[in-house]
């Protein structure tokens, strides 16, 4: 029998409502799958054919520990989906620097190398950015995210000064659109589009997470922010099984915000069921060695 893991983490240990429909479409494939947390003491992940990570969702608070663990699975010989590689290279969002410099219109990047409100200070009046978002460069579901403004510079450089904010720091130009327009995230399986999805924010938030207020809903992504997600897709330096592109229409065209390889929620419970199925057969061909990084033209 083909064995699964679907790896979660201590803050949330059982497999997700999403990754459960995938879970289902395995076993009744033939397949056994165990949800076990990353940083669970002692736990085992030997004997499986396919380690894959889904809710390593607290990951960023610790990412030295996690890139060691990932690193050991590797010795180990473990088949870890996203593969290690394409994993690493996507822990930290400087990734979105490297894209750009690609092609990629991806939102406008830069490391904060002076972190003072001085640093930040030269960043945004060199760019022109009257408001910009500060970010942790290892991070995920906004946390500690914060809109910087010429006013709040003081508050900023007290907040890094702090530690109140974790570094190291990117600053990104704030794109309003993401509270009047929402954020699109595409769901590739295999290089293959299955769903896209419209997240927006609660009023007068930014940020468009659930357990922030924010909303979802399935909706059909518009072909220039179809484009420039696939323009991401073919930059990364290899073939995700899955991955979850996230993008913004702005004045001046379509930005991606962010490419998840690592542990992307699927919003496959807003998916069509066929979703589920994909993943499902991508990974057991993957397992059997059916698959490569894209195994068929794609399906939207």
């Amino acid at each position: 029998m083909t064995r699964v893991c679907f790896v979660t983490c201590r803050r949330w240990p059982e497999i997700s409502e999403s990754d459960r429909l995938v879970a289902r479409a395995l076993e009744e494939r033939g397949a056994r799958v165990e949800g076990r947390a990353w940083n669970e003491p002692a736990t085992d992940f030997e004997g499986f054919d396919a380690v894959v990570l889904r809710s390593t969702w607290d990951y960023h608070f610790d990412p030295e520990a996690f890139l060691a663990w990932l690193e050991r699975l590797e010795r180990a010989g473990a088949r870890v989906f996203n593969p290690p590689a394409l994993v690493r290279w996507n822990v930290s969002k400087r990734y979105l620097i490297a894209l750009q410099a690609a092609g990629v219109p991806a939102v406008a990047t830069v490391a904060l190398a002076d972190e003072t409100g001085t640093g930040l200070e030269a960043i945004m009046r060199g760019r022109g950015w009257r408001t910009c978002v500060l970010k942790p460069e290892i991070g995920a579901s906004a946390h500690d995210a914060r809109i910087v403004t010429e006013e709040s510079l003081a508050e900023a450089a007290t907040a890094i000064a702090t530690g109140a904010i974790r570094r190291p720091l990117l600053v990104q130009p704030f794109v309003d659109e993401i509270r009047t327009r929402g954020e699109w995230s595409l769901v590739f399986i295999e290089g293959s589009l299955t769903h896209s999805v419209l997240k927006l924010p609660a009023a007068g938030d930014f940020r468009v997470q659930s357990y922030l207020g924010g909303t979802v809903r399935a909706e059909p992504a518009p072909p220039a922010v179809v484009r420039a997600a696939r323009a991401a897709l073919a930059a990364l330096p290899d073939g995700p099984l899955y991955a979850r592109i996230d993008a913004v229409e702005t004045r001046d065209g379509t930005r991606i915000m962010e490419v998840e390889i690592i542990e992307p929620g699927l919003f496959l419970t807003h998916a069509p069921p066929a979703a589920a199925v994909r993943f499902a057969e991508a990974l057991l061909a993957r397992i059997s060695g059916r698959a490569t990084a894209v195994d068929e033209a794609p399906r939207d």
